[in-house]
């Protein structure tokens, strides 16, 4: 009775812990994907004044009595912080930048001074931002007194506009944090194509801004297009300030730019050459960056036209944001071998990398683990092993010769001399002729087959599912 009762007991402390385990790892894997930036909307106010434009911008969504940080950039004046019955916003401590909601809403109220009555301007990160919490939508009211005779842009629809004697009312309604701002004192023509704005001060032909090539770009953001002589180029949140005489190559060029800003829009200022590569790719027009050139050209290479419409359209298709990971990943996806091809080439200031896949098993030389970066690679469907590592690992010694034209390996008593540009090499002072040179030179870095590691050193390689498995 005690033993069926003990296996009774063991039996359901493997089912409950396996139920418990389970259910960890499923929590564990929903906590994974949550956001945990807390999402908000915005709602801002712009009264225009005779040299100033007078904001208030209001906040919910917010959690009641959680501090928040709040950043504010330098072109803010007056600004302050309220609550919904006027009285000034509370904080923890004495950092003038923390505040907590007294519901779940902070309001700010700021002032940007206009420079000249009659000039046109630009308004980019003109508003307040905080600290970890994400804007879902943005309404933009703008109420006008001052500037009836001109024309208000935002980088976001227009989705009402009251205009009366002695006052005008724009309603923008847009996705996101706070869309770009544009004045100019004159009437614009407007015209519409799918999400794009087209704002001129010239009336365009209608079949004007057919751009084929942007057909394929899912969910292509809104986006308003000033032509104008009013202002320089410019380029904001949602909204781009261009010459009314740019050519449509030009325009093209700038709009897909802009579409795929918004699709790597996470990455630092040194990968966004990045954007580079794909614009060339859609509008079929050569990169003025030599990496992005080298980059279009070793997909070129090493991918056929199917599969590079393949990963071009994943990417289009892609509704989270893409990093030069999440590149790499869509290349395993579709060719069942892993690489970092656009992860070592991310940053603009880093020498190009060329395209090779890596074997993501464990190399292990004569009994010790290597670390995570010397790895084998695959070329032409046959792999390679990391000479000088792998060499070093087995007991030699390891010299570059100071010609940097050959490689000395030695053990005991033998010696090897490698030329890394002839297919020759020297066994204890003895030339031997080769039909084709046992190193293979990557960007640097040399590689030898299990072919020529076995024939040379008469070492003894385990290919497992986990590991690889090298030693003398």
């Amino acid at each position: 009775m005690w033993r069926t009762a003990s296996l009774l007991f063991v039996a359901l402390t493997t089912a409950i812990g396996g139920m418990l385990s389970m259910q960890w790892k499923a929590y564990s894997k929903q906590e994974s994907q949550i956001d945990h930036n807390e999402t908000v909307t915005q709602e801002l106010t712009v009264q225009s004044s005779e040299k100033d434009l007078r904001i208030s911008q209001r906040i919910t969504g917010l959690t009641k009595e959680k501090e928040y940080k709040v950043i504010i950039p330098n072109e803010l004046f007056h600004w302050t912080c309220i609550k919904d019955n006027g009285d000034v916003c509370e904080s923890k401590d004495e950092n003038p930048q923390t505040f907590l909601p007294d519901q779940n809403t902070l309001i700010f109220q700021y002032t940007i001074p206009i420079q000249k009555e009659d000039a046109s301007f630009f308004l980019s990160e003109w508003t307040a931002r905080i600290s970890q919490v994400t804007v879902r939508t943005t309404d933009l009211e703008i109420i006008d007194t001052y500037r009836k005779k001109g024309t208000w842009i935002a980088g976001a629809p227009l989705k009402g506009l009251k205009e009366m004697d002695l006052i005008d009312y724009y309603l923008f309604k847009g996705v996101g944090d706070a869309p770009s701002l544009y004045w100019e004192p004159t009437s614009l023509h407007k015209i519409q194509r799918n999400n794009i704005t087209y704002y001129s001060e010239q009336s365009v032909k209608k079949n004007r801004f057919q751009f084929d090539e942007m057909a394929n770009l899912k969910g292509f953001p809104n986006l308003s297009v000033v032509l104008t002589d009013q202002s320089v180029e410019k380029s904001g949140n949602g909204l781009i300030i261009t010459s009314p005489a740019i050519k449509d190559e030009d325009l093209k060029w700038k709009l897909v730019y802009d579409y795929y800003e918004t699709k790597f829009k996470g990455n630092s200022e040194e990968d966004k050459w990045l954007l580079d590569v794909f614009t060339s790719y859609t509008v079929k027009r050569e990169s003025g960056f030599e990496k992005s050139r080298a980059i279009l050209e070793e997909l070129n290479k090493m991918l056929s036209d199917e599969e590079l419409t393949y990963l071009f359209n994943r990417v289009n298709n892609e509704t989270a944001e893409i990093t030069a990971e999440k590149l790499d990943d869509f290349i395993y996806d579709l060719k069942g071998r892993n690489t970092r091809f656009f992860t070592k080439n991310k940053n603009e200031s880093v020498e190009f990398v060329p395209f090779y896949y890596y074997d993501p098993r464990s190399l292990i030389i004569n009994e010790k683990e290597q670390e995570d970066d010397i790895e084998a690679i695959y070329k032409e469907n046959k792999i390679l092993y990391p000479f000088i590592d792998t060499i070093k690992g087995l007991g030699f010694e390891v010299t570059m010769l100071p010609d940097h034209e050959a490689i000395l390996v030695i053990k005991d008593k033998n010696s090897y001399r490698f030329y890394l540009n002839r297919n020759i090499f020297i066994y204890n002072e003895e030339d031997y002729g080769l039909l084709e040179n046992p190193l293979t030179n990557l960007n640097g870095k040399y590689y030898i087959s299990k072919q020529w590691l076995q024939q040379l050193f008469k070492v003894s390689i385990d290919e497992g599912e986990e590991a690889i498995t090298i030693s003398m």
